[in-house]
């Protein structure tokens, strides 16, 4: 029965009927410590990063008077659906967002932003917003889990192509609409799903736009499936759907098994590090074994790095941009770099990459070497360094941020402040972490959301 039984039917279905008694108490708790990481990573890339002011600048040609829609860091509004893209794309490009290895993306960066939107637009209250985001990370995450790794070496960042089928989802959580009527929304979604990961080839912005995109286009999905557009039907799991045409694998069971029983959502972990997830094993154990070595010998160092065959794949091959990485995201993606940078400096932060082609970090990633291993986890790592004849190892299952190794509210909290202090100001930003963990008692949405723009101040 299950193999004719249609799936995206039953994810429609469950986005329909879910309701905030529905979602478990550790679920509700995660979704809150995904929502404020979001705020922080996007109100400080909205600022710091050096390709948002080409995003925005495109946007603005695009849409010159300003709308209703809020925009984290930002003093201006913009209309829904660029509110929408500027925010997944700001959340997504300091890879500090959160990130769930079961579905292999970054959930947050495009369900959140449409959620949003769409709670602004509707004028949603703070309950009906939580569920929405329910919503959205649960279908995001089962969608990318669906899809699984090979989906990857077919090219596909499944962050956006997943991604875009959880902000329909709480999109259409938000609306209230129908399962007939979701389904729609998810057929038309299918001819919008894209993200190649032909960005590792340049250090692209590209990456980061993938979740803006998601975003904006759900909301263009959910406008016309609202109108009455007709959608593909099966859209997930059809003979043409999205795991035919985006994996070579597909696991479909991983759409509906337990479903509302099981949260996969509550394995999104918060990143401690900005950068790929797959080279934060190798970062903590290399900060595990620094101090054992002397500061003055720590550049003589010779290290070995066994990653996964996934993360070897996505961070540790022998390539030029990765051995010696020339910009930003080829930072983000090089666990040479990663590694350097944390046994150096015994910090990994976005001020790290003040030393890509720095000569220090360039000799001790000479003398880093990376090999694949199947009995490494994951996102796990096994580093061996070498000092002067001394050899230190350790061996890291899963990395910090991940369920086995939470990162408590007081420290997620502290990675908020230094992040969304300096935009919104240390006392609002209080306000904000304090909003945040009642967010379902927000009488209004539209209100509270002009607690994360950019205090009078354009951009």
């Amino acid at each position: 029965m299950m193999e004719t039984a249609d799936r995206t039917l039953a994810l429609a279905e469950f986005v329909s009927a879910l309701t905030l008694e529905r979602v478990p108490a550790d679920a509700q708790d995660r979704l809150k410590q995904c929502l404020l990481d979001f705020i922080g990573v996007s109100a400080f890339a909205a600022v710091q990063a050096e390709s948002s002011g080409p995003f925005r600048q495109a946007v603005l040609s695009l849409a010159p008077r300003p709308g209703p829609g809020t925009v984290v860091g930002e003093a201006r509004g913009y209309p829904f659906q660029y509110a929408a893209l500027l925010n997944g794309a700001f959340a997504h490009t300091l890879d500090f967002d959160d990130t769930n290895l079961f579905g292999a993306l970054h959930p947050g960066a495009p369900v959140i932003p449409a959620a949003l939107a769409m709670a602004e637009q509707e004028g949603a209250a703070g309950a009906r917003f939580l569920e929405a985001l329910a919503a959205g990370y649960e279908v995001a995450c089962r969608v990318g889990a669906a899809l699984g790794q090979t989906a990857y070496d077919r090219g596909f960042h499944i962050t956006a192509v997943a991604g875009i089928f959880g902000a329909v989802a709480a999109g259409a959580k938000v609306l209230g609409l129908d399962p007939p009527r979701t389904v729609d929304a998810f057929g038309i979604a299918l001819s919008q799903a894209a993200g190649s990961m032909q960005y590792l080839e340049n250090g692209a912005w590209t990456k980061r736009l993938h979740p803006g995109f998601a975003a904006h286009d759900a909301l263009m999905s959910l406008a016309l499936a609202r109108a009455g557009v007709r959608g593909a039907a099966r859209p997930i799991d059809g003979r043409y759907g999205l795991l035919t045409g985006y994996s070579n694998a597909p696991t479909p069971e991983h759409l509906v098994d337990r479903l509302g029983e099981h949260w996969a959502l509550t394995g999104t972990a918060i990143k401690p590090y900005p950068s790929c997830r797959l080279a934060h094993g190798a970062i903590d154990a290399a900060l595990s074994l620094r101090d054992r070595a002397a500061p003055d010998a720590r550049e003589r160092a010779a290290v070995e790095i066994r990653l996964s065959p996934k993360g070897h794949q996505i961070v540790g091959e022998a390539l030029p941009q990765k051995v010696h990485p020339r910009n930003i995201v080829e930072g983000q993606f090089s666990v040479y770099f990663q590694t350097a940078v944390a046994w150096l400096d015994g910090r990994v932060d976005w001020a790290s990459y003040d030393r890509v082609g720095d000569g220090r970090v360039h000799a001790l990633m000479e003398r880093i070497h990376v090999k694949a291993d199947e009995t490494i986890p994951l996102a796990g790592a096994e580093v061996v360094v070498t000092v002067d004849g001394q050899e230190l190892s350790a061996r890291v299952e899963q990395p910090l941020g991940e369920p086995e190794r939470p990162v408590p509210w007081d420290r997620l909290e502290t990675k908020f402040s230094g992040l969304a202090s300096g935009v919104l100001g240390a006392a609002r930003a209080r306000r904000v972490i304090a909003t945040v963990r009642a967010i379902e008692a927000e009488p209004t949405v539209p209100r509270w959301a002009r607690s994360l723009r950019a205090g009078g101040r354009g951009r």
